[in-house]
Parts: C-alpha cells; sequence; structure tokens
C-alpha cells in the first residue's frame, strides 16, 4: 500500500473542505484552528511552543493554497487498485485496519466535510457499534472534534483529546484548585519534573476522558428520535446563540441518557470521571444543566450518587420534551423558551 500517496490524496480532501468553509468561523475561532493544524502538522505536542515567524509564513502560504482550490470537487481515494468515494468510511477502514490506520470522514458543524488519517491504537465493539481509537494523526482538517460518531463507527481521536486536556488546564493555572475537580487535577501535575512525566499524566488522564466521550457518543447514537428532523432544523437555524443551544440540547440529550456517560458513571461510582466529566462542560450545557451542576456540589459534600442520578433524569426529561416541542412545530422556538 502506497501510504504517502493516500496521504497526499486525503490531505488534498481536507484541504478543498477547509478552502470553502474557511469563512465559517470567527477570526479567533479560525487562528486557534491554525494554530492546532500547524501542530498537528508539525508534529508539535500542545504544550510545544509555535515559532511565531514559521506560522506566519505557514498561514500565507495556506490562505494562498486555499485560494486555489475554492473551485475544487472532493475527490475518490485510491487504495491498491479499489476506488473510493471520500465518504465510504466503512469501507475504506476494511482496507485500512489491517495495515494499522483508521479513516474518518463525514460532516460536521456548518456542514463542513471533515476527514483525518491516523495510526490505528485499539478497536473495539460495544452496543454493535464499531469503536476506533485513533493514536498519532497523518492527516486532518480544520475541524478536529475529540471524538465523531459517522453511522455505525465512533472515533476516538486521542490527539484531540490532549489538546482538549491542555485548554483546560492552561485556564485552570491561575486558579485555586478550590474543589475536588481542581485537587483530582492536582493531584495529576503539580509534581511533574520532566517533559517524560508530563506525556505520561496528560496519556493517563486522556484515558479517562477517552471513556466518556466514548458513552457521549453512544447515547447520541441511541438517542435518534426524530434525528433527521433534528439536524435539519439545526442546519436550517440562523441565530448563532440559539445554535449553540440546539446543539447544548443534543448533547444534553446524550449525556443524562440510558446510555450515557452519566449513567455509566453513576452505575460505576466513577467518581474521578465525575469529576473530570463536570472540568469538561463547556458553558452552555452548564447552562442547561443547573440541576446538574447543583448536584455535584452536593455530592462533593455527601459523596450521595443518587442526587447525581436524579439530577440526571430531571435534565433528560426536560430537554426531551423541548427538543419534541421544537421538532413538532418544524422550527426554532424563542431562544426565551429554551431557557425556561
Amino acid at each position: 500500500m502506497d501510504i504517502e500517496r493516500l496521504i497526499e490524496e486525503i490531505k488534498l480532501n481536507c484541504n478543498i473542505s477547509d478552502a470553502k468553509y474557511w469563512g465559517f468561523f470567527s477570526i479567533c475561532g479560525l487562528l486557534m484552528r491554525l494554530r492546532e493544524l500547524y501542530r498537528s502538522e508539525h508534529g508539535l505536542m500542545p504544550w510545544e511552543s509555535i515559532p511565531r515567524e514559521e506560522i506566519s509564513r505557514w498561514i500565507e502560504e495556506r490562505e494562498r493554497l486555499w485560494q486555489s482550490l475554492e473551485d475544487s470537487s472532493l475527490t475518490s481515494l485510491r487504495i491498491d487498485d479499489d476506488i473510493f468515494e471520500p465518504f465510504s468510511v466503512e469501507e475504506i477502514n476494511e482496507k485500512l485496519n489491517p495495515h494499522g490506520l483508521v479513516y474518518g470522514g463525514g460532516y460536521g458543524r456548518f456542514n463542513k466535510p471533515s476527514f483525518f488519517l491516523a495510526r490505528l491504537r485499539k478497536y473495539e465493539e460495544i452496543y454493535d457499534y464499531h469503536i476506533y481509537h485513533a493514536g498519532e494523526e497523518l492527516c486532518r482538517d480544520l475541524l478536529a472534534p475529540s471524538a465523531m460518531l459517522q453511522g455505525r463507527c465512533i472515533f476516538i481521536r486521542e490527539e484531540q483529546i490532549k489538546v482538549l486536556l491542555w485548554e483546560r488546564l492552561q485556564e485552570l493555572r491561575n486558579k485555586r484548585y478550590e474543589d475536588t475537580t481542581g485537587l483530582s487535577l492536582k493531584n495529576y501535575f503539580e509534581d511533574i519534573e520532566s517533559t517524560e512525566g508530563l506525556i505520561s499524566s496528560v496519556d493517563k488522564l486522556a484515558e479517562q476522558v477517552s471513556e466518556i466521550l466514548l458513552y457521549h457518543e453512544i447515547g447520541e447514537a441511541y438517542e435518534d428520535e426524530s434525528s433527521e428532523e433534528w439536524l435539519r432544523i439545526i442546519m436550517e437555524n440562523k441565530d448563532r446563540s440559539c445554535d449553540f443551544y440546539l446543539r447544548g440540547i443534543k448533547d444534553v440529550l446524550a449525556d443524562t441518557s440510558e446510555k450515557g456517560p452519566l449513567k455509566h458513571i453513576i452505575d460505576n461510582h466513577l467518581r474521578e470521571h465525575l469529576n473530570i466529566y463536570y472540568l469538561l462542560l463547556d458553558p452552555t450545557r452548564k447552562e442547561l444543566m443547573p440541576e446538574f451542576v447543583e448536584s455535584y456540589k452536593e455530592f462533593l459534600r455527601s459523596g450521595d450518587w443518587s442526587v447525581i442520578d436524579k439530577a440526571r433524569q430531571l435534565s433528560y426529561n426536560k430537554y426531551l420534551e423541548i427538543k419534541r416541542e421544537i421538532v413538532k412545530e418544524g422550527k426554532m422556538i424563542t431562544l426565551k423558551g429554551l431557557q425556561r
């Protein structure tokens, strides 16, 4: 198998997609994604510095490349003597997995085509879903979610999980470790004196995050009631604030469902996982789940798992009703209605 040629073909599709969709990102968001794409293409860890002059030249070159690809169409992939469309994920992985590779291709935010090729670290099956744990990434586009659900395939991207973790740790760097979440992270990182120790600690924490994200994707896979109609409403919505809430509702339903990460954490009394789950909550989900936020604070005092489970069920039932109301109306309800 000509792996180098395959990387070039996949990277071409990544660049074509980026050329057509880079304008959907805010200036700040685009610059952040460009920095992480530069790190990926140059093999830099999240905590390694980026030479300012080098990345400036790289961004200028990438912009010129995008201009040349604006009118291009996605191309097919050749593997041995077979030709595949870029979204034929399962068929492509049947060819690549024996060679220790994993391929992902689908649609992300803004309906942007998104692709990656990585070393396959681990494969497993859960609830008839194919679970791919991707290690070192050989190529990718601007969109790089830590986990992806595509058909019957779930991809866990370890490099992106480490980026996510490092970003959150940077946010906490100048804050006091005032609760169990902070203390649990401090236990991982406070005494590290070497790069090897840092890598080991990030790897250990990333394993727990991988499990949380895996069950989030499983929860999302099983929360498929009116999924096509829900996706249509999200795509047709033009209000940026409402977009965050619509996607947040989707995430909350996945997290709080019977097959989601919170149920898995509660059933197995995974206290450290619960701390990390709370750490990873984005502002939208925190706003949508006030019951959970309060139950977490109570749990820190009492250690009573039932308060977490009660909040989980309350959040699930609340947003399942709201989702059904939105689908019944066939369009976005008011932002005030979402925040009730």
